[in-house]
């Protein structure tokens, strides 16, 4: 069984105290809502443009759904599905299929900048 893939955002501590010090918190829910609710857009449309030329069932795009926690200030979003790590970075057999970090890379961007203009 493969360990499951963690992504770490560095700065986040920096971050939180540059929030704390310059705006009202209470946005922040809402915030992590929308953008992951848009990362699990992201990635199942990603599965859906990377899985057109094989098999697939669309098991591993369905159970894509962002989990939230901490009050709205954490969401969690990827695939539940024990196969799907083979899927995003292949094995000898396979080609990687990439959709979950390509999905992160571009919503994690608009993340911040969503929250460095809440700074202001």
């Amino acid at each position: 069984m493969l360990a499951k893939a963690k992504i770490i955002l560095e700065g986040l501590d920096d971050l939180t105290a540059a929030l704390k010090g310059k705006m009202n918190l209470s946005e922040i829910p809402q915030v992590v809502k929308k953008h992951g609710a848009q990362l699990s857009s992201r990635t199942q449309s990603n599965m859906n443009a990377a899985y057109t030329h094989g098999y697939s069932t669309g098991r591993t795009r369905r159970s894509v759904k962002p989990v939230f926690s901490d009050g709205g200030m954490t969401v969690s979003v990827g695939p539940t599905t024990d196969y799907f790590p083979y899927l995003e970075y292949g094995t000898r057999f396979m080609s990687a299929m990439p959709t979950l970090k390509p999905a992160f890379d571009v919503q994690s961007q608009m993340f911040i900048n969503e929250l460095k203009r809440l700074m202001q």
